[in-house]
């Protein structure tokens, strides 16, 4: 059972790099869909065509950023990251004999950067992304006889990766045909005959595993890989997301095709989580606070609703219950299932970039609308006020009852922004065990994503009491601290005190 344990732990441990990795990419994406959403409402066929590239290459932007993202924002991993993705493309059209018609043709054959090959969508690029990362962390100080020297230390890396990557490209197409038939199921059967009850899932899956991050690593396959939409000139594009912005610059406008059905169903059901119910939990949690600190909790909960509300990053809100009330925890997921399935049903067809704000919510649901596209932006609303009151009134008499410790309701509060960056990074380093202790610094939106050598060295009491909003420990060395906004500006203090300071 022990080995089990330190087994499990252990893939949770990896799962959170890969999450963490693959958010670098996928923060890219809001820039190209307000492109696509604003060149659609003006009839700007150029702001479409520069947003449409982005989805057009999301392999190599996921090569290159998760590249990055995995090894500390290294420039050489990004250009082996590239460099590994042509190489293996390559290598496999010529092993298959793969021709442009092949690829036009749909199915498991594909374009990528002009190369007919295999259809891998953005799991190629993470592939050569990851490839590329163990490489820089492998070689990044190689050391080669002198009269080698030029291609030692970081110039290896790109050596080193393109090797690899001529292997790979000879070994994939045997390996992914049995992955692709493991995507094929499964896209079946999410777009299958029970979509309401796929929906239900995602959603409750989704919001489940947001203590842990690992929401980054279960929806990519649903955004990028699964489904298949086939458009007027015969490209076929993967995945519920990017074929809700192909579908929006076809201008399919019902959503729907014969190839594909409801697009936005595993996108849109955030919405009246975001825009109504935990803004709506914000406020049921003001009121819950003690008259004295009615004022600290004020700060708190109405920075942290309109956060959510506007951007759709909801952490700072749910990392304000999901610990103490284990109750409200379930509520929010199962809540959030109800809600992709709701709006699954009535018909919504809306997108989100990244979150589903109020940005989103009118860039991808009403803009559109004005231009015909069958958004029913609307159902939202309709649903977002029922869910709200629910959350209010749930939240308020949950509180009460178990006396959960929300803001306002424990004998301090504190919060970050008592501390300027500097002040709070250098607390953090102390709470977690010194800089000896920490062996990478990340941040994921609003959470310090740190890997250390021991976290017995930990202090959550120390964390709690600076103000974190919540600590969460990740296998045997992963922890994440939610600091807000603010995370990523601390992980960059954090990297440069654990730089080699020059003799």
């Amino acid at each position: 059972m022990a080995n089990l344990v330190k087994t499990l732990s252990a893939s949770v441990s990896k799962l959170s790099l890969i999450g963490r990795a693959l958010m670098l990419p996928i923060s890219l994406l809001p820039a190209a869909g307000l492109l696509l959403a604003l060149g659609d409402k003006f009839g700007i066929d150029l702001m479409m065509q520069a947003g449409g590239v982005i989805f057009d290459n999301l392999p190599l932007l996921f090569a290159i950023g998760s590249a990055v993202g995995l090894a500390g924002e290294s420039g050489i991993a990004a250009l082996s990251a590239a460099v590994s993705i042509l190489i293996i493309n390559s290598t496999i059209s010529s092993l298959l004999h793969i021709t442009p018609e092949m690829a036009s043709s749909g199915g498991k054959y594909a374009m990528v950067l002009g190369i007919p090959t295999l259809q891998m969508g953005v799991f190629g690029g993470l592939i050569s992304g990851i490839l590329a990362a163990v490489c820089y962390q492998k070689f990044h100080d190689m050391k080669l006889p002198e009269f080698l020297g030029f291609f030692a230390g970081k110039r290896f890396v790109a050596i080193s990766t393109a090797a690899f990557s001529f292997i790979l490209g000879l070994i994939l197409p045997y390996v992914w045909v049995y992955v692709q038939n493991g995507i094929d199921a499964l896209s079946q059967i999410v777009n299958g005959d029970n979509q309401a009850l796929s929906t239900f899932i995602f959603g409750f899956v989704e919001r489940a595993l947001i203590p842990l991050g690992l929401h980054h690593v279960w929806y990519p396959s649903f955004w990028f890989s699964f489904g298949e939409y086939i458009g007027p000139n015969g490209t076929v594009t993967t995945g519920d997301q990017t074929i809700w912005f192909k579908m929006l610059s076809d201008g399919v406008k019902s959503f729907s095709t014969n190839t594909y059905n409801d697009a936005g169903k595993f996108m849109q059901g955030e919405f009246p989580l975001m825009l109504f119910a935990l803004p709506a939990a914000c406020l049921a949690m003001y009121h819950e606070a003690h008259t004295r600190n009615k004022k600290i909790a004020a700060g708190i909960l109405f920075s942290a609703a309109l956060t959510c509300f506007i951007t759709g990053i909801t952490e700072p809100v749910e990392f304000t219950f999901i610990f103490v009330a284990p109750v409200l925890y379930v509520f929010n997921a199962i809540m959030a299932g109800l809600s992709y399935m709701t709006m699954y049903l009535m018909g919504a067809h809306i997108a989100k970039s990244f979150s589903a704000g109020l940005i989103d919510y009118i860039s991808f649901g009403i803009m559109p609308s004005f231009n015909g596209f069958q958004t029913h932006w609307i159902n939202a609303i309709i649903i977002g006020i029922p869910m709200g009151l629910i959350y209010y009134f749930v939240f308020r008499v949950v509180i009460r009852k178990f006396d959960v410790k929300t803001p306002g309701r424990t004998e301090s509060t504190n919060s970050v922004d008592n501390l300027d960056d500097q002040a709070l990074a250098n607390n953090v380093i102390e709470a977690i065990g010194g800089l000896t202790n920490i062996h990478s610094s990340t941040a994921c939106i609003t959470r310090l994503r740190l890997e250390v050598n021991d976290k017995n060295e930990v202090s959550k009491e120390q964390l709690s009491q600076l103000g974190a909003q919540g600590v969460v420990y990740v296998g045997d060395v992963g922890i994440q601290v939610v600091l807000g906004a603010r995370a990523q500006f601390i992980s960059n203090i954090i990297e440069q005190k654990m730089q080699p300071q020059p003799k």
